[in-house]
């Protein structure tokens, strides 16, 4: 049966200002009409980023989403307008031109003239994007000498947004109120003693908000502590990137090149505090990290390490005090902020109200969800054997053609949606948020059709995997009163509340939800003993 080559397109430009964004409207006219003009092609979708570098591909959201879409087998052949607009990175351009290849895909790089599928297109190739990567190397040492040269004259870069400070044409300037926000922290810290997390809980308190809107925690506390441009200093390049393809930054060290070194200027504008309490507030925290660095820490010491979640916020639990011979168990959300829940702008909780839990508790309901398997164990099995014959049974296949149809009418809608935005009728970030909310309608459709299509491998995946938690539960071997073999039997533990907690074993498909009471023993005044009241699949 003749079938049309399902031909994508993608197309890139580097920033997200107004005049670009007619860049953009204009390469995706370009390539509609292209594939249009080829009777034996049929348009599968054009891809595109906006105001993301071409240096990687590691966010670059449209690209990575035609990666995909290539597959699932949705795309024969794609189109780009030269390799720069495909990958200023020659390893990327490399290995994702390859991996294409292998999956019978070839990429034309139109303005270049170079096809894949041509005997010396990878040669080619290879020269182009070597260039390329030339060209976007000059272009970052260039910005960084340009950035370098005004910091040693004293501009200050950022983003505006620094407690005490607005930061306006590279000029610090001081705010009255929020200076005193900051004196406030280094005086608490040097002289009356205060951790940083009780500086936070003070702030939190007193209703007191950092710049972006949200509360007080333990870091935000130390970047102000570790700031001299709260005494007139400047101290700038803290941190360089050490590759202009992976961006990747670290912390600007005294042996650096002097390309990289850090920027130091003294009393370039006014500070809120004296040289001489900033200078006590770096001693002590440099003690203080001492102390910290000597004592020693539980990670991955205990069964229990990183294993119990909070349910009410998701936070960790950790242990703190040891009475007797067991622990005493808190969300560290909790124990950070109290049990007072508030919440930031951004829906962030801070504060928790779950109670603390000792580790007794969860060994004793650990041991008796193991029993419950030992004893049930036949029929566990039994229940797995059940699922893979509804999994065997399953072979519903869909008729992806109205899918197709409502992917193709989400594209018209955002086509639309960019035109809107060009005549001025919607704003940015409205055009901004349309498309994302049509990205993820498409997205969710792509991953139905690529289901119903590959429906054969996600049932033998799906059988594979049960009948390996059939052979583990057969040969399986429990020592209840081995805490540490929980550590290799545990995937989690979810405490809800008081009461109630979930647990997940690494070789079962589901989890148990466990009810429990304390209960006191006659004769005695604080002893207690936990029963376990119900435990049921979830």
């Amino acid at each position: 049966m003749y079938r049309k080559k399902r031909v994508a397109a993608y197309c890139r430009v580097s920033t997200d200002q107004s005049d670009q964004i007619h860049s953009l409207t204009a390469q995706r006219q370009f390539f509609e009409e292209y594939i249009k003009d080829h009777f034996d092609w049929e348009l599968i979708d054009i891809y595109y980023d906006e105001g993301i570098t071409g240096t990687s591909t590691a966010h670059r959201e449209g690209f990575n989403k035609m990666i995909s879409d290539c597959e699932r087998g949705m795309i024969d052949t794609v189109l780009t307008k030269e390799v720069s607009r495909f990958a200023r990175n020659t390893v990327d351009t490399l290995n994702y031109t390859r991996k294409l290849k292998n999956l019978n895909i070839n990429v034309i790089f139109m303005n270049d003239g170079i096809d894949t599928d041509d005997k010396d297109g990878e040669l080619r190739l290879t020269i182009m994007a070597s260039l390329a990567q030339e060209e976007s190397r000059k272009i970052s040492e260039r910005v960084k000498w340009g950035i370098r040269r005004s910091m040693e004259k004293g501009y200050v870069w950022g983003n505006g947004r620094l407690l005490g400070y607005t930061i306006k044409e590279g000029k610090l300037i001081l705010v009255p109120e929020e200076a005193e926000i900051v004196k406030r922290i280094f005086h608490e810290y040097v002289y009356e003693d205060k951790g940083m997390i009780s500086i936070a809980n003070g702030l939190n308190e007193d209703g007191f908000r950092t710049t972006f809107g949200g509360l007080f925690r333990q870091d935000s506390i130390g970047h102000i502590l570790d700031n001299p441009k709260y005494c007139g200093d400047l101290l700038q390049w803290r941190t360089h990137s050490t590759d202009f393809l992976t961006k990747n930054r670290v912390k600007t060290t005294e042996n650096e090149k002097p390309e990289c070194s850090l920027i130091e200027l003294e009393d370039t504008h006014e500070g809120i505090i004296s040289k001489e309490l900033f200078e006590k507030a770096q001693e002590i925290r440099e003690k203080r990290a001492s102390l910290t660095k000597n004592r020693s820490h539980h990670s991955n010491k205990h069964w229990f390490s990183g294993k119990i979640v909070c349910g009410k916020c998701g936070a960790k639990f950790t242990c703190s005090c040891k009475s007797k011979d067991y622990y005493s168990m808190h969300c560290t959300n909790r124990q950070v902020y109290g049990k007072t829940i508030r919440y930031e702008p951004n829906g962030r909780q801070y504060g928790c109200d779950i109670p603390n839990t000792s580790e007794k508790v969860f060994i004793v309901c650990v041991q008796y969800v193991l029993e419950y398997i030992d004893t049930q164990r036949e029929d566990i099995i039994a229940a797995l054997k059940d699922d893979i014959e509804t999994i065997q049974q399953d072979n519903i296949v869909f008729d992806i053609e109205p899918l197709q149809a409502e992917i193709e009418k989400l594209g018209k809608k955002k086509e639309k949606a960019i035109d809107l935005m060009i005549e001025g009728l919607i704003t940015k970030d409205d055009l901004r948020n349309q498309t994302t909310k049509y990205d993820k309608e498409i997205e969710e459709i792509q991953k139905k059709i690529y289901e119903s299509k590959n429906i054969g491998d996600i049932n033998r995946k799906q059988l594979e995997a049960v009948k390996g938690h059939i052979a583990t539960l057969k040969n399986m071997e429990f020592d209840l009163e081995n805490t540490d073999m929980f550590k290799e039997l545990l995937e989690k533990i979810v405490a809800q509340d008081e009461g109630v907690m979930d647990i997940y074993l690494k070789f079962l498909p589901f989890g148990f939800r466990v009810k429990y009471h304390k209960k006191t023993i006659s004769g005695t005044r604080r002893s207690q003993m936990i029963v376990v009241d119900e435990c049921v699949n979830i």
